[in-house]
């Protein structure tokens, strides 16, 4: 079967690979659609996402949704045909933060797709992927499965959302516009944020979260006026900063409000420099946040009840056959946001 397996940095290929055998607790799947995530394409330019390093074949993906071909023998609740999609988080369950209930700080974390450990944890993106069950969400059968293939990243978004406490009413800044800028914007207003104002480098991307629902959109590239008065304005009280990179940080910590709250959502660069003394004086909260808790069920729960709608956040699909295609319009923030494949 076919799969899409990442040898080293620059050389992604659709081989073929042995079909996974099946234990009693997993099931079988048909790939639906996949969303070509962000460390995806670090993987694939840099070989490595951080610290963690591409040191033998994985195969890519971790938001993905799927249909039931065939269940283990414990496997009693789903059955051939019904439609799922994938929580690629495997915590430990025993660690300390996991019997805390932040199992997104598990210490012997396995998430799909990933190469932070060796053996790497192979990822999703295979004609028929093996998962466990406990890992599946069922759907709906009438479910429309290309944005489902999104709640993965709108969890992290979510968690984002709860990490800056109470939005009811309060004008929240996003820093960087791209898929988990643009959906931290549809959390933000899913929680309730009154005044959502988005920046980015870009003024297509910004016109594509304006149509999302953001209220408005800052080029800080170009629009140094708007810039300025949003920093003498002092009216942001929660900034999501999901650039990941210094400026856009230092302009979060400008611009918000005193005692306002940052959620650091994008890594930031380890060779970037930061000047960033408001912290102290505005008596700011910087507060990190990763992956997701139990948003994962939310996200699903949002996608399939129609509370969100994430359409607008697709802008490609393609099938497998296209695969260097789909990495490069994904990795093309000007005309696009989340793209999707399928096989």
């Amino acid at each position: 079967m076919r799969a899409c397996v990442l040898h080293a940095a620059g050389d992604l290929r659709v081989e073929d690979v042995p079909e996974a055998d099946l234990a009693s607790d997993e099931v079988r799947l048909a790939f639906g659609h996949g969303g070509i995530c962000g460390s995806d394409l670090h993987y694939l330019a840099h070989g490595r996402v951080g610290d963690s390093i591409v040191r033998d074949p994985m195969i890519l993906g971790h938001e993905f949704t799927g249909t039931v071909l065939e269940t283990g023998p414990a496997v009693t609740d789903l059955r051939p045909g019904d439609a799922v999609v994938v929580n690629p988080s495997r915590p430990c369950g025993d660690c300390a933060y996991c019997r805390a209930g932040r199992v997104n700080l598990c210490q012997a974390m396995r998430y799909m797709g990933s190469a932070a450990k060796r053996p790497h944890e192979q990822g999703g993106f295979v004609e028929r992927p093996v998962v466990r069950r406990d890992n599946c969400v069922g759907l709906p059968h009438d479910t429309d499965t290309r944005l489902l293939a999104l709640a993965e990243p709108y969890a992290i978004a979510l968690h984002a959302a709860s990490r800056a406490g109470d939005m009811s009413g309060r004008t929240v800044l996003v820093t960087g516009a791209g898929p988990i800028g643009a959906l931290c914007a549809i959390a933000a207003r899913r929680r309730g944020a009154a005044h959502v104002i988005a920046t980015d480098v870009e003024d297509a991307t910004l016109a594509r979260v304006k149509a999302l629902g953001v209220d408005r959109g800052i080029n800080v590239a170009t629009d140094t006026e708007a810039v300025a008065a949003l920093i003498a304005d002092q009216t942001v009280s929660v900034v999501l900063e999901c650039a990941g990179a210094a400026k856009a940080l230092e302009l979060a910590v400008q611009a918000i409000r005193p005692a306002g709250r940052i959620i650091q959502v994008g890594f930031l660069p380890i060779d970037q420099g930061l000047s960033i003394n408001a912290l102290l004086t505005k008596e700011l909260e910087i507060v990190g946040s990763y992956r997701f808790v139990d948003e994962f069920d939310t996200a699903v729960s949002d996608i399939v009840e129609r509370r969100v709608d994430l359409s607008g956040v697709v802008t490609a699909v393609h099938g497998i056959d296209a695969l260097g295609l789909a990495f490069a319009e994904a990795a093309d923030r000007r005309r696009h946001l989340k793209v999707l494949i399928h096989f």
